[in-house]
C-alpha cells in the first residue's frame, strides 16, 4: 500500500474505532431510559450523550468522510502532474484525533454539556460545581484542535490533493462545471473556512477569558458573550444571540457541507455501477445545478435553528431562512431525478457499494421531508424541543455515513488487494437500513407525542420508547459487528486477487472518475 493510501486507510480505520465507541454510548442512552427510568443516572446519561456526539459525528463520520474523499480526490491528480500531499493529511489525522482524545478525557472527568456544545453550556459547569476548571480547559483545547482540523486542515488537504494547490486552475474549473462530484468537494473547500471563522474566533475569545489572558470588557461589542455563569463578578448583560448565530452558521453548514460531499459521492459512484459501457450521468448539467443550488441555499438556511429565539431574530432573516431551507429540498429533488433517470436508462449492477449509497440516499430523502417540516416556523415552534428533532439529526448523520460506507466497499479492493464479499455486504446494507429506519420512526412518534429531547428520564411512555430504540439500535449495531468481522477476516486464496470493476477494467478503485 503506497503512502497516500496508507494515510487514508489510517483515517478510515480510526474512524471505524470511533464509530464503535459512539455506537456503544448510543446504545447506552435508550438502555438507561428503558431500565433506569427513575432518573437516578442523570449525570451518567449526560456524559454518555456528550461522548456519543463527539465520537460518532467527528471521530467517526467526519473522519471516514475525510479518508475516503482524499482517496477519491486523487483521481484528479493526473491532470496536475503533482504528487499527493503527505504533511497535511498527517497533521489532519494528528490534530483531529488529539482533540477528540482531549474531549474524551474531559468527558470522563465529568464534562457533559450534552450533544450540542453551545455556549454558555460548557462554562456553566465550574460555576455550578458540575465539573471542574481542568476538564473545561481540556475540552476547550480539544474543541480548538477539532475546529482547526475540520475548518482548515481538511479543506487544505483536499484542495492540494484534488488540484495540486489551494485553488483550481482554469482547466480544472472548466471540468468542475461539468462534474458534480468534483464540484461537491470544491463546495466544502470554499464554504467551511469562511463560514467557520466567526465561531473559531469567538471560541478563541472564550478560551482567552477562561485562562485570564483577556478581560471580558476588552471584547468588541459584536462578540460580547455571556460570561456570567463562569465569572459571577461579571454582569451577564450581554445577549447569547451573537455566539449562537456564529455557532449555527458553523454547525448547520458543516452538516450541509457533509451532505453536499455525500451527494458528490452519489454522483461519482452510481454511474460506475450501471450497465452502460461508458458510465455517465443522465444529466451532468442538472447535477451541477443541484450541487450549486444546494450550496448557496444552505448558507442562509442555518437561521431555522434560531426560530425559537423569537424575541431577537429579525423577521426578514427568519423568512429568508425558511425559503432557503425549502430550496435545499429542490436541490435534493433534482438529484433524485437525475440518479433515478440514470438507473432507468442504464440499469444497475448489483454490488454492496451502490446498494449502500442508494440506501443512504433514500434515507436522506425520507428524512428530508422531516427537515422541511422543521424548517417551517409553525411546525418548528411545536416540535423544536422534542425527539422529533433528534430523529432528524440522527437520521441525516446515518444517511451520510451509509453513503460513505458504500464508498468504502468501492475503494476496498484498491486499498487492500481483495474485495469484500458481496453477500455479506448485502446483509450489512439491509440490516443497517432497517435499523436506521426503525430508530427514525420511533423517535418521530415519540416527538409527535411531545417527549422532550436531551431529557432524562423521558416522561410518559419514555421507557417503552427506550425499549424500541434499544431493539432497533441493537439491530443496527449487529450489522456493524458483522461488517467488522468481515473487514478483519483474512482473504481466501481465491478471493485475494482484486475483482474487476463494474466497467470490466481490472481492479482498483482508484481509477479516474468519468468526466
Amino acid at each position: 500500500m503506497a503512502r497516500p493510501e496508507r494515510l487514508s486507510w489510517w483515517l478510515i480505520v480510526t474512524a471505524l474505532v470511533w464509530f464503535a465507541a459512539g455506537g456503544i454510548l448510543g446504545l447506552f442512552l435508550p438502555a438507561l431510559q428503558a431500565f433506569a427510568p427513575q432518573g437516578g443516572a442523570a449525570r451518567l446519561y449526560a456524559i454518555a450523550l456528550t461522548g456519543h456526539g463527539v465520537a460518532f459525528v467527528f471521530g467517526g463520520l467526519f473522519q471516514l468522510m475525510a479518508g475516503l474523499s482524499l482517496l477519491q480526490a486523487r483521481s484528479c491528480m493526473e491532470e496536475t502532474g503533482s504528487s499527493p500531499p503527505h504533511l497535511l493529511p498527517r497533521w489532519l489525522y494528528g490534530l483531529l484525533n488529539g482533540g477528540l482524545i482531549l474531549l474524551t478525557l474531559a468527558s470522563l472527568q465529568g464534562f457533559a454539556p450534552s450533544y450540542t456544545l453551545m455556549y454558555p453550556l460548557p462554562t456553566t459547569g465550574p460555576a455550578r460545581g458540575m465539573w471542574g476548571r481542568g476538564p473545561l480547559i481540556l475540552a476547550l483545547v480539544g474543541i480548538a484542535l477539532v475546529l482547526l482540523a475540520v475548518l482548515y486542515l481538511y479543506p487544505a488537504a483536499l484542495a492540494r490533493t484534488m488540484w495540486g494547490r489551494l485553488y483550481p486552475s482554469r482547466m480544472q474549473w472548466e471540468r468542475m462545471r461539468r462534474d458534480p462530484g468534483m464540484l461537491g468537494m470544491a463546495a466544502y473547500i470554499g464554504m467551511m473556512p469562511i463560514l467557520g471563522l466567526p465561531v473559531f474566533l469567538l471560541a478563541a475569545a472564550v478560551f482567552a477569558v477562561v485562562l485570564g489572558l483577556l478581560q471580558p470588557e476588552q471584547l468588541p461589542s459584536w462578540c460580547r458573550i455571556p460570561l456570567g455563569p463562569l465569572l459571577p463578578q461579571v454582569r451577564p448583560e450581554v445577549d447569547p444571540w451573537p455566539f449562537n448565530l456564529a455557532f449555527w452558521l458553523f454547525a448547520h453548514n458543516l452538516m450541509e457541507a457533509m451532505g453536499i460531499m455525500a451527494l458528490a459521492a452519489v454522483y461519482t459512484l452510481i454511474p460506475l455501477y450501471t450497465r452502460a459501457p461508458a458510465p455517465r450521468l443522465y444529466s451532468p448539467g442538472m447535477g451541477v445545478l443541484a450541487v450549486g443550488l444546494y450550496t448557496f441555499s444552505a448558507i442562509p438556511a442555518f437561521g431555522h435553528h434560531l426560530y425559537t429565539m423569537i424575541t431577537t431574530s429579525p423577521p426578514g432573516f427568519i423568512a429568508l431562512a425558511q425559503a432557503a431551507s425549502w430550496l435545499t429540498g429542490f436541490a435534493a429533488a433534482f438529484t433524485a431525478f437525475n440518479i433515478g433517470a440514470t438507473l432507468w436508462r442504464d440499469g444497475l449492477r448489483l454490488h454492496p457499494a451502490p446498494l449502500f449509497v442508494l440506501g443512504g440516499f433514500l434515507l436522506y430523502l425520507i428524512d428530508g421531508f422531516v427537515a422541511l417540516q422543521l424548517a417551517t416556523r409553525a411546525w418548528n415552534l411545536r416540535l423544536h424541543g422534542t425527539l422529533y428533532v433528534t430523529a432528524h439529526t440522527m437520521t441525516i448523520l446515518i444517511a451520510v455515513g451509509m453513503i460513505w460506507l458504500g464508498m468504502l466497499y468501492h475503494h476496498h479492493p484498491g486499498l487492500r488487494g481483495w474485495a469484500l464479499e458481496a453477500r455479506r455486504g448485502f446483509l450489512h446494507a439491509g440490516l443497517t437500513f432497517l435499523g436506521a429506519l426503525g430508530m427514525f420512526y420511533t423517535l418521530l412518534r415519540a416527538g409527535a407525542e411531545g417527549i422532550p429531547r436531551r431529557a432524562y428520564p423521558w416522561p410518559g411512555d419514555g421507557p417503552g420508547v427506550g425499549v424500541a430504540m434499544l431493539l432497533f439500535g441493537v439491530l443496527f449495531g449487529l450489522a456493524q459487528v458483522l461488517f467488522a468481522v468481515h473487514l478483519l477476516r483474512p482473504p481466501q486464496p481465491a478471493a485475494s486477487a482484486p475483482r474487476p470493476f463494474p466497467s470490466g477494467e481490472p481492479s482498483p478503485s482508484l481509477q479516474q472518475r468519468p468526466a
